[in-house]
């Protein structure tokens, strides 16, 4: 029987018809507490993991501009880095008190540095050796950054700084005179390091240990006043701080400049053994502090923001012995053949190849042309792997469903393989002056190539075809062959056809 008043039906449903039930507090979704507590204890963990974080990427970012410094040189290379990189080392007398003095480098050393396995090694060079250097002729190696530095925009290009003039004209210099090339290796990346610059990043450190091998006393050690005084070094082992670490690297009046050689490399060995030991509280402090120590006294043209660049040397520490990194000299004793005068030292080629060759082996890098593949760190040879594999999983979709791919703009990447310098980038800023999307260029290592090839890796024939135009070479369609890794969808290897 249905209700037959308004009433009725009312409080038989409880509500009249067409009013709005709100339901009780008891009949809502509820979160148990200990949940809402759980969830809200993840979230200010991730915030406390994430503010450190995000504190330390803004420091390292304020640090690498305070150091910062351009690689002036045209045919600059573009190592990968945990594939190994050298470094040159450039101690500089930068008293900036306008005597000419001021600008000479007093340290030239050559740094190997293998990430995949830890492998380093030293190679010093004498400051009185005699070398060619671009623009000034036969001169002392020491003078090749003074000489940059002084002529800045008369060997590079207007407005640009007389430190990385400096670093730039020293690093051309110095990997001539090795003769890297000869071994399908460059000097990557400088670092320039004043005194004043050392002695804090030493005293940062917390000072350095080292065993002094023999008694050393300097009558005649020079102070920054141009005047001398007199240092003196007991043998044995010795803590020592930036101040007396710098006087230990720089003297040789007690035995030689091929002493002081030797000296420099101990001081360095026991940098590295000292950055090894550094603990977490003590790193947050040295990084808040760094803007501070390098403070326009240490320059470099590593790529420090890069996180592969960091993640190599962090890799490299946690593998180096300090103890056994090997460490070669171009000295009297090493080199069979070699010639006094005045004061200039003139050594034989092929003894210099041949220390070369043995410093590079020390530190695990190959010298022989055969074994050196053209790769890209661990992380491009992923991405690489997981891009071709998606590429020729859609390319055989679209053949299946009788789809034609559609062109687009395509990537292109520049190889030089005609050993020409500077090849590689001129066609690359060509390319790119055109509109084209162009990859950073690079060497390849290995035999030189005779003629240009244009690799069509990813189905853009129109293109490939046009830049044919331009650059006049063969045009392959698909993959590139296993020695050359590259995310381009056209890579141009140019040969000696076109490197005039």
């Amino acid at each position: 029987m249905q209700p037959r008043t308004p009433r009725e039906r009312r409080l038989r449903d409880g509500v009249t018809p067409g009013s709005t039930i709100i339901l009780p507090p008891s009949s809502r979704l509820k979160i148990p507490k200990s949940m809402r507590s759980r969830n809200a204890g993840w979230v200010w963990v991730a915030l406390l993991l994430l503010i450190p974080v995000l504190a330390l990427c803004y420091q390292i970012g304020v640090i690498a501009d305070a150091m910062g410094a351009k690689d002036l040189r045209v045919d600059r290379p573009t190592p990968e880095v945990f594939n190994g990189f050298t470094t040159l080392i450039i101690g500089v007398d930068d008293r900036k008190d306008g005597n000419a003095t001021s600008v000479r480098s007093d340290t030239l050393m050559l740094l190997r540095v293998q990430p995949r396995t830890g492998g380093v090694s030293l190679l010093s060079i004498p400051r009185d050796t005699r070398v060619m250097i671009r623009g000034r002729g036969q001169s002392k190696i020491n003078a090749a950054y003074a000489y940059g530095y002084l002529h800045p925009q008369e060997l590079y290009a207007d407005n640009v700084s007389q430190q990385e003039a400096g670093m730039a004209l020293a690093a051309e210099t110095v990997e001539e005179f090795v003769g890297m090339r000869n071994f399908y290796y460059r000097v990557d990346y400088v670092i320039q390091l004043n005194f004043a610059g050392f002695a804090r990043l030493i005293d940062a450190l917390g000072g350095i240990t080292l065993d002094v091998p023999k008694q050393i006393i300097d009558e005649s050690y020079p102070t920054a006043d141009y005047g001398v005084m007199r240092v003196e070094f007991q043998p044995g082992p010795q803590h020592l701080d930036g101040t007396q670490a710098l006087i230990y690297a720089r003297t040789r009046h007690a035995d030689s400049d091929f002493g002081r050689i030797q000296r420099q490399q101990q001081v360095t060995q026991a940098v590295i053994a000292a950055v090894r030991q550094i603990n977490i509280s003590q790193w947050w402090r040295i990084i808040n502090d760094a803007p501070q120590i390098v403070g326009g006294s240490i320059r470099t043209t590593m790529p420090m923001k890069n996180p592969l660049m960091i993640a190599a040397w962090l890799w490299t520490f946690a593998q180096v012995d300090p103890q056994h990194i090997a460490t070669q000299q171009i000295t009297p004793q090493t080199m069979t053949r070699y010639t006094v005068d005045g004061t200039d030292l003139l050594w034989d080629a092929g003894d210099v190849q041949r220390i070369t060759s043995t410093w590079l082996q020390s530190a695990g890098a190959s010298t022989d042309p055969a074994s050196l593949p053209i790769s890209a760190d661990m992380v491009t040879q992923l991405r690489q792997a997981v891009d071709e594999t998606w590429r020729d999983a859609t390319n055989y979709v679209r053949t299946l469903l009788g789809m034609s791919a559609s062109e687009g703009v395509a990537s292109v990447q520049v190889f030089n393989a005609s050993r020409v310098q500077g090849v590689a980038r001129r066609f690359s800023d060509q390319l790119r002056s055109l509109g084209l999307v162009t990859e950073t260029p690079g060497d390849i290592l290995g035999d030189i190539a005779t003629t240009t090839i244009i690799y069509d890796v990813n189905n853009h024939p129109k293109q490939a075809a046009s830049i044919a135009l331009l650059i006049p070479g063969t045009v392959v369609h698909g993959k590139l062959p296993a020695n050359i890794l590259s995310n381009a969808d056209i890579v141009i290897i140019i040969g000696t056809d076109n490197a005039k």
